[in-house]
């Protein structure tokens, strides 16, 4: 049996009459390929459809620069028919992964073949629709994992913070402990009055004043240092410019020691206060470790939230929860210049939907307003219920979309950003997350200086389980 033969048996062309298969025979053409020759180019024009009756190919294509493997396709297999058939560039290359026999047929061949074969017409469509729909799920899987990259490059950023902190904090708690170790036992030996003591045992636990960030209290701040480390030094403390910004940091002034410093000799003085800095600074960086791993805590409970890991697909959820979940991973972007308004309805019921998916909807969402914004602006979140629907509007400050654009927004591909910073996926996965997946409504509306994104949510009708 001659490897041509194997064309007829393809479902292609099994209802072929003989006279057809004979005038398919003189109108087709042969190729040979060797291991690595290429067939088809991505983004060239098709004029012929091939059919791979011996071999493999493996087609490949070019994302951010890089040729990227799409799928193997072993004989016997039709290629590039879409292509050739809607009149678009090839969206893939083909390369010989081994040694190939394939035969063209020539576009009039093919038309012929889809008016007067059904049973070509219909493996045609299927194949189509199958490497359609393989395609749509590539690129949206492609754009959740870019996305994905992306929070966690920022998620990577936001905890790095804490992190240090908490390491520096380790770190100086344990310089402190030698100076608290050291300084106990020269309070010991000092022969302190049990009442001066007890008294210094206060000032060590007295809770720290309120911070006050304003750049007037940091100069009063840093006066009030070098008032205490002056009035210290008279009183013959070594490095008491080291000293002074613990005390004065806890609310302590040279009024507050000046009765105790009295009572006592200068080296008992010295032993008190050395006591009680390295008291103060201890307890000072352990705060700091609090803060930082309390805030390393908030974000990975934010993250598990968010993608709401050891919990059914499909829930009940607290919108409100969702949105501030996703504001915590995106601090990162939001933290530069742009300012958070929330206007929630906070009687609103629990929706039924699938909670992480939803909150990819948030991130795109507030990701473009910030970029609408530069960064910097201010960015509204609000929330109310409308009959039978929840209705989020997220509302930013930027520059406007034009009107011609606006119908275009949630088009696949379809994007306003320069190259390299969107690819046009985004939207298009709120609009599909939204509506089609929650049977739910997705609008925007724009003018010079707010741009406002209204989703609306069912709160009774459950979502669609599949696309």
């Amino acid at each position: 049996m001659s490897v041509l033969s194997t064309l007829f048996e393809m479902p292609l062309f099994e209802d072929l009459p003989e006279v057809r298969r004979e005038w398919l025979r003189a109108n087709l053409a042969e190729h040979h390929l060797k291991t690595g020759e290429i067939l088809l180019r991505e983004g060239q024009r098709v004029t012929h459809q091939f059919i791979l009756l011996e071999g493999e190919l493996i087609a490949e294509k070019k994302i951010g620069g890089r040729l990227v493997f799409d799928d193997r396709r072993p004989a016997p297999v039709s290629v590039a028919e879409t292509s050739l058939l809607a009149g678009m560039p090839l969206p893939l290359t083909f390369i010989a992964a081994t040694d190939c026999f394939l035969v063209a047929l020539p576009e009039p061949v093919v038309r012929t073949l889809l008016n007067e074969s059904a049973s070509f017409s219909r493996h045609i469509f299927r194949s189509m629709y199958s490497r359609i729909s393989a395609y749509d799920a590539f690129i949206l899987n492609g754009e959740k994992l870019a996305g994905l990259g992306r929070l966690s490059a920022g998620l990577a950023h936001e905890l790095n913070n804490p992190a240090a902190a908490v390491a520096r904090a380790a770190d100086g708690m344990r310089e402190s402990l030698d100076h608290l170790r050291q300084a106990t036992a020269a309070l010991v030996l000092s022969g302190m009055p049990v009442e001066v003591v007890d008294k210094l045992d206060d000032w060590a636990s007295r809770a720290p004043p309120t911070v006050d960030s304003t750049p007037q209290s940091a100069l009063q701040q840093s006066e009030a240092e070098n008032l205490l480390a002056d009035w210290l030094a008279a009183r013959g403390l070594e490095k008491s410019w080291l000293i002074a910004p613990q005390l004065s940091t806890a609310g302590f002034s040279h009024a507050d020691l000046e009765t105790v410093a009295a009572s006592m000799t200068r080296e008992q003085f010295s032993t008190l206060i050395r006591w009680l800095a390295a008291a103060l600074e201890l307890r000072s960086l352990a705060n700091q470790a609090w803060i930082g791993a309390g805030r390393i805590s908030e974000i990975v409970k934010a993250m598990k939230d968010y993608s709401y890991m050891d919990q059914a697909p499909l829930q009940e959820v607290d919108i409100h929860s969702g949105i501030e979940d996703t504001l915590t991973i995106m601090r990162h972007k939001l933290k530069q210049g742009v300012t958070v308004k929330r206007d929630y309805d906070r009687t609103m019921p629990r929706v039924p939907v699938y909670g992480s998916e939803l909150n990819q909807v948030w991130t795109n969402l507030i990701d473009n307003a910030v970029d609408a914004m530069d960064g910097r602006g201010e960015l509204t979140i609000r929330s109310r219920r409308e009959g039978t629907f929840a209705m989020i509007e997220i509302v930013d400050t930027g520059s406007g979309i034009p009107s011609d654009i606006l119908p275009r927004l949630f088009e696949p591909f379809f994007t306003t950003k320069p190259l390299g910073k969107g690819n046009g996926l985004g939207l298009h996965i709120a609009y599909r997350t939204v509506v089609q997946r929650h049977n739910g409504m997705i609008s925007v509306a724009s003018h010079a200086g707010e741009t406002t994104f209204k989703v609306c949510l069912p709160l009774s009708e459950h979502p669609v389980a599949n696309e």
